[in-house]
């Protein structure tokens, strides 16, 4: 919701949803220029600047520890010494399967329990 162009009514009037269109509005809108960074900075509850900077600095972590590489030497066979290259961090779709699926049974025996039991 980085870029959300609706509207939402709050507390304090009507604010943008998306964090980089609330972003530009704050600082074309309002004149005092610091005061309106530190509200696109920290929207308590809307998305804002420092929840962006930190997905993209997530990923570029993982995108940069990703290209790392251990090599293995294997035992001298008939060919001489081997290395065999191993990945230091393994990024894939299966691992977050794994979890969405341990975290579902999880819910779902909780409320089976509570249900039981309550």
């Amino acid at each position: 919701k980085a870029f959300s162009p609706t509207t939402l009514s709050t507390g304090r009037g009507t604010e943008f949803e998306g964090a980089v269109v609330a972003f530009a509005h704050l600082l074309i809108s309002r004149s005092d220029k610091v005061r309106a960074l530190k509200e696109a900075f920290h929207r308590p509850h809307l998305p804002n600047i420092t929840n962006l900077l930190a997905t993209v600095l997530v990923f570029v972590v993982v995108i940069f520890f990703q290209g790392f590489r251990v090599q293995l030497k294997l035992r001298p066979g008939a060919h001489g010494e081997r290395t065999h290259d191993i990945k230091l961090f393994y990024t894939s779709n299966m691992p977050i399967i794994l979890q969405t699926s341990l975290i579902s049974n999880f819910k779902f025996f909780s409320q089976l329990m509570y249900r039981r039991f309550e």
